[in-house]
């Protein structure tokens, strides 16, 4: 059962890299969007962003405490597992592009955050 747990923290802190990816990028998009509409669109875009930063920050919030679990986990169900197959390079190049999209995303916030703060001065 110990195994089962473990693996699915795994798959569910890969999911969570992926979302805060994706809904960065996605509210990145609907900002930039907003940016060239009208009034309606930057207010459906500004009611939208606190939705979307739950999501967000929830994602980041499981992915510290998944990536404990999978830290203290990782020799015995992933690096042996990998080394035994002959893998560990995929293993690792896995997860550096899970740090890089990852950092993307944070990048990604960082830049919807500025646009949404001037946005909202200029809505009022």
């Amino acid at each position: 059962m110990g195994a089962i747990l473990v693996m699915l923290n795994n798959y569910l802190h890969d999911f969570a890299t992926a979302m805060v990816v994706v809904s960065s990028y996605a509210m990145l998009l609907m900002v930039r969007y907003a940016e060239g509409g009208g009034v309606e669109v930057k207010r459906m875009v500004l009611r939208l962003y606190p939705r979307m930063l739950h999501l967000t920050a929830g994602s980041f919030i499981f992915l510290l405490f998944a990536g404990v679990i999978r830290a203290f986990t990782f020799k015995d169900y992933e690096w042996l597992e990998a080394a035994g197959r002959g893998q560990v390079y995929v293993l690792v190049i896995k997860h550096i592009l899970l740090f890089i999209l990852f950092g993307y995303g944070i990048y990604c916030w960082v830049r919807v955050h500025r646009r949404v703060r001037a946005m909202r001065r200029m809505v009022g």
